[in-house]
């Protein structure tokens, strides 16, 4: 019986408008009134999540920042992680070369030290307001506590920061493709299959109790945690290899996950 299902957003539970299609919404809420729990996984703010939660009226778990943050249901917080402060400060001023537009999180803001125009276009796609702060770098680590780097651009750039991180922090910093054009550092150990597990432990369910869906390579650590794991047809074909399954949406999902259920059931 599958007890927990796990939706990633953009590029999965989000049309490319940045909403919710009324049919996911729907398939969705038909879990919930079969006894399955929901649970919201993203590289995005955990305040986008709230957002994305009250906008479907349900009552849904909440992994954030790729893991950095875990809530329940009930909104008790299972697990939170930043980058000491030495280390979010190096990170950015090693990434500042590269033609890309970079963004610190900590858990409730996002912040840059020049508000471009840029920066205000990619803007409009959150769901909260990003802060201009030409101190954010002397605050790492004192009032600031950086939970994610986050850069956006080309992605031939990308993998060049990528590569220069990698070899300059070795073990000290995670990243992540997250979406297109697109990527995360993270503190090490943070992952949305991390996340996932310590939701599960929480929950006192086993993993083949769980199914997950996701298009992106931040999705890969929570797709291989379960055998009930769903790509969506958009992922790359090194995201589609990691999951049992590929669907064109989460409502394909949701609807397999219920027959599922109904055929175990009925045994």
């Amino acid at each position: 019986m599958i007890r927990l299902f796990v939706s990633d957003l953009d590029n999965t539970l989000f049309n490319d408008k940045k909403t919710v299609n009324p049919e996911d919404k729907e398939a969705l809420m038909a879990l919930v009134d079969a006894g399955v729990q929901v649970c919201l996984a993203s590289g995005r703010m955990d305040k986008e999540l709230v957002s994305v939660m009250n906008e479907l009226q349900g009552e849904f778990h909440r992994i954030s920042q790729n893991g950095a943050f875990i809530y329940d249901m009930n909104n008790q917080r299972l697990y939170s992680a930043h980058f000491d402060g030495d280390t979010a400060r190096e990170l950015f001023r090693i990434a500042e070369p590269y033609q890309l537009v970079g963004f610190i999180s900590q858990e409730d803001g996002m912040f840059v030290p020049r508000k471009s125009e840029l920066v205000q276009q990619i803007e409009t796609q959150m769901r909260m307001p990003i802060e201009e702060r030409s101190d954010v770098l002397d605050c790492l680590g004192t009032s600031i506590f950086a939970s994610k780097l986050c850069y956006i651009g080309d992605m031939d750039e990308i993998k060049k920061l990528e590569a220069t991180v990698k070899e300059h922090f070795a073990d000290r910093v995670d990243s992540f493709i997250s979406d297109r054009h697109c990527i995360d550092f993270m503190p090490p150990g943070v992952s949305k299959g991390v996340g996932l597990k310590r939701l599960i432990d929480h929950l006192g369910i086993k993993e083949e109790e769980v199914a997950c869906i996701g298009d992106s390579y931040n999705d890969i650590s929570m797709l291989r945690l379960t055998k009930h794991s769903f790509a969506m047809a958009v992922a790359d074909a090194a995201v589609k290899q990691e999951a049992t399954h590929t669907v064109a949406s989460v409502a394909e999902a949701a609807r397999w996950v219920l027959a599922y259920n109904n055929q175990i059931s009925a045994k």
